[in-house]
């Protein structure tokens, strides 16, 4: 390592040169994101009064950029009590590329640490990956958040699940198999079999717009519900999901006239997407409800992506409850690479709210946004 102390920083608008030519001195390593090029993030930027954001560090020696991090800071409910937690995102260092740089990895972690003691992170693809064994070494734990779909096109999803079209033989069997009609049967029998959703004629569904004093009331109700759910008031929904967005399906459903739950949805049309081809595929991102409601807010969302011809539905959920109503929905539940990983403060704070960890509540929402789907 370089004699000259490496100080981490915000990031701030003298060092985007420094980041641009970080950046090109990464390329080779395939780093599947880069550091952004302006300093405020394009997704969560920090201003006056908000509850969630993001900033960006540096890792700087002598003005040269040698590693980086975004740190997104929101409330969490814990049974009730609500406390400020921090998530350590797309971390990057030059170590990858040149072993003198080996330790900034751990002082990347560490600064974030100092930042908020309560940390995660949340979407980690891989147990393998270089930050995952760097954050399991410094103690931190790892925890799976199971993964579900439902096949809707079975001829769609034959010939596009490019994360099983992984041999000659398995492409050619798919095809085969899709093109019989095999595949549209079987994903009709599966669909059948798997559904266990009754209609509920007091269940009805509203497009919202922005949310407001409904959605309020619905976070005091489920709060003190689960032992780690992210806070989901209607300041922090409006930041996250903004009605200006059009990509995101922002539903409200009712059981009468009462207000049981949220979801917010995608929709998304796949361009030779590495797992998905290019695939229609449906996702629940987000949601709440009680979890005695779970079920409704699911099946009311798993209709409405079905109504708009999706391929495919896809959900990672860590609560048990959100896990049974999208299995009565006729989903299955896979292999999952959907990662949460908790630093020592964290994991002590779930460990004496939860031993069990049967009441976190945890979905893409609180990772690094909707990004991949």
């Amino acid at each position: 390592m370089t004699h000259v102390a490496i100080q981490i920083q915000p990031y701030t608008e003298e060092l985007t040169g420094a980041v641009a030519e970080f950046n090109r001195r990464m390329r080779p390593a395939r780093v599947p994101f880069r550091v952004p090029e302006t300093t405020a993030p394009s997704w969560l930027p920090k201003f006056d009064g908000r509850k969630v954001h993001q900033e960006i560090f540096l890792a700087v020696e002598d003005g040269c950029v040698r590693g980086a991090y975004t740190f997104k800071q929101q409330q969490f409910s814990f049974g009730g009590r609500i406390l400020p937690v921090g998530a350590c995102q797309m971390p990057i260092s030059e170590g990858i590329i040149d072993k003198r740089y080996s330790l900034i990895g751990p002082k990347i972690v560490n600064d974030a640490l100092r930042r908020q003691p309560l940390s995660y992170g949340l979407g980690i693809g891989s147990r393998d990956a270089a930050v995952t064994r760097l954050l399991t070494a410094m103690g931190w734990r790892l925890t799976v958040i199971p993964f579900f779909f439902k096949v809707r096109h079975g001829f769609q999803f034959l010939r596009n699940i490019r994360y099983l079209r992984t041999t000659r033989f398995r492409r050619w069997l798919f095809d085969v198999v899709a093109c019989s009609g095999l595949a549209w049967a079987g994903a009709k029998s599966a669909d059948a079999a798997l559904t266990r959703m009754s209609s509920d004629a007091a269940l009805s569904v509203e497009h919202a717009g922005e949310f407001s004093a409904w959605a309020d009331e619905l976070w005091w109700r489920c709060r003190d519900r689960y032992s780690m759910v992210a806070v989901r008031d209607s300041s922090v929904l409006n930041v996250l999901y903004p009605a200006t967005d059009a990509k995101f399906i922002r539903l409200k459903i009712l059981d009468g006239h009462r207000v049981a739950g949220w979801a917010i949805l995608l929709d998304s049309v796949m361009s030779d997407d590495k797992y998905f081809g290019n695939m229609r595929v449906g996702s629940i991102v987000d949601c709440l409800a009680l979890p005695e409601d779970a079920n409704k807010v699911v099946g009311a969302a798993v209709r409405v992506l079905e109504k708009r011809g999706v391929d495919l539905l896809l959900s990672n959920q860590s609560h048990p409850a959100w896990g049974r109503g999208l299995k009565m929905a006729g989903f299955l539940e896979g292999p999952s690479n959907f990662l949460l990983i908790t630093s020592q403060q964290l994991t002590r704070l779930l460990d004496e709210e939860d031993p069990s960890s049967g009441g976190i509540h945890l979905n893409r929402g609180d990772g690094d946004g909707p990004i991949h789907l």
